[in-house]
């Protein structure tokens, strides 16, 4: 039989004890897993904190995935650019040279020009897992078809080999930040490239139309310089897009850490005060055992 004060002790004990039992239990998990609870709950104020940087974590990463797949496309088209550059140079001295010795018969010539023709059109239908880097902002369809094509005129600018998109395409690199980064054959300098060299493909051999052979040439030397402007741009876009890819990689390495932070506990911590706890738990079952133990009858 206990008495009325000891009933009322024990079920504060009682009471006590069950707290301790919680705290040991959520210290156990907490220890098993490494982190301060399995749910958002459980992390109290730092819940809305670590949910806006998941948030933000996730979209980094779109930002990341998406720039990767964009830095291959840019480094694919400044290499094809470059490939253009050094071919243009190429018929630009072979020009120049035939000009310069020509006599009244320049057989070789035209097929010689078609074959430049051919390289280029190959080179600007290039293309990285499905996208053409020169289709402007249609990727699945090759922009450049010069199967009719045929440049009559030096001075008319004649694009009708391009059957690309008139926009381009852009990269959303970070919020308010969009970056464009396609291109498009039917640039001004691509035009004349292709123009000249279908020029010199088409014109008269015997006798030599040194005339039309002085303009193809005159429009490579346009040509090289506008697409050396181009080369460039894209190597500004590749260095713009590396830059976004690394300010996300940065934001990522420091939410991660962040995140970690609040959402992990320290092992060796956890582990001292699980064991700090089950001992003030065995105390506080000694505590009870000893209430129950007292009985009204030992006293009389």
């Amino acid at each position: 039989m206990d008495r009325i004060s000891t009933f009322n002790q024990q079920r504060q004990f009682i009471s006590q004890a069950l707290d301790v039992q919680k705290r040991y239990a959520v210290e156990q998990t907490q220890q098993a897993t490494s982190t301060k609870s399995l749910t958002y709950d459980g992390l109290g104020a730092d819940s809305r904190t670590i949910i806006s940087l998941e948030s933000d974590l996730k979209l980094a990463d779109q930002y990341v995935s998406s720039g990767t797949i964009v830095s291959t496309r840019v480094q694919t088209a400044y290499s094809a650019v470059t490939s253009i550059v050094d071919l243009t140079t190429q018929a630009r001295s072979w020009l120049s040279g035939l000009i310069s010795g020509a006599t009244d018969d320049i057989s070789g010539a035209n097929a010689q020009a078609q074959s430049y023709l051919a390289e280029v059109g190959s080179l600007l239908n290039t293309k990285v897992d499905g996208y053409y880097v020169f289709a402007g902002a249609i990727s699945n369809a090759a922009p450049v078809d010069l199967g009719a094509y045929t440049a009559t005129d030096a001075t008319t600018v004649d694009t009708s080999y391009y059957v690309g998109a008139q926009s381009v395409a852009s990269y959303e690199a970070a919020p308010g930040l969009t970056i464009e980064y396609g291109a498009r054959a039917d640039s001004s300098g691509f035009e004349k490239l292709l123009r000249a060299l279908s020029l010199a493909a088409n014109a008269s051999e015997s006798p030599a139309d040194l005339d039309l052979m002085q303009d193809a040439y005159d429009l490579l030397d346009s040509a090289i310089d506008e697409i050396s402007v181009e080369q460039s741009r894209l190597s500004g876009v590749a260095s713009a897009v590396d830059d976004a890819m690394d300010r996300n990689v940065d934001f990522q390495l420091y939410a991660d850490s962040l995140v970690s932070d609040l959402k992990n506990v320290d092992v060796a911590e956890i582990t001292a005060k699980l064991a700090a706890t089950e001992l003030q738990l065995e105390s506080s079952y000694a505590v009870l055992k000893t209430l129950q133990s007292i009985n009204l009858l030992d006293y009389l």
